[in-house]
């Protein structure tokens, strides 16, 4: 293994630890309003560029940690969704 992969398994490793953190405290705390759309529809697009590029360069750190991240932001979308439009609608009807 190079270098540079080692670089990129240890950073992957980091951003994906940082984005499971998100994931668990939105859920603990039930509140997305002060991450915006616009971070996270850049966040993945820019790691969906970050998969293809890792593919073509033949880069499996790159890749599959892209991937990883790519998924991670779909969860967070979806938590922001949720939490923004359908949670907080259940709670003020009743």
């Amino acid at each position: 293994m190079s270098n540079q992969e080692l670089y990129g398994w240890s950073g992957n490793c980091i951003f994906t630890i940082a984005q499971l953190f998100q994931i668990y405290h939105t859920f603990k705390i039930k509140e997305t309003k002060d991450i915006s759309f616009g971070l996270q529809i850049f966040w993945l697009i820019g790691n969906i560029m970050y998969v293809i590029f890792g593919f073509f360069d033949k880069s499996q750190s790159l890749f599959i940690g892209s991937l990883i991240t790519t998924i991670t932001v779909i969860i967070q979308i979806c938590q922001k969704i949720y939490y923004d439009y359908y949670h907080k609608k259940e709670y003020t009807e009743i």
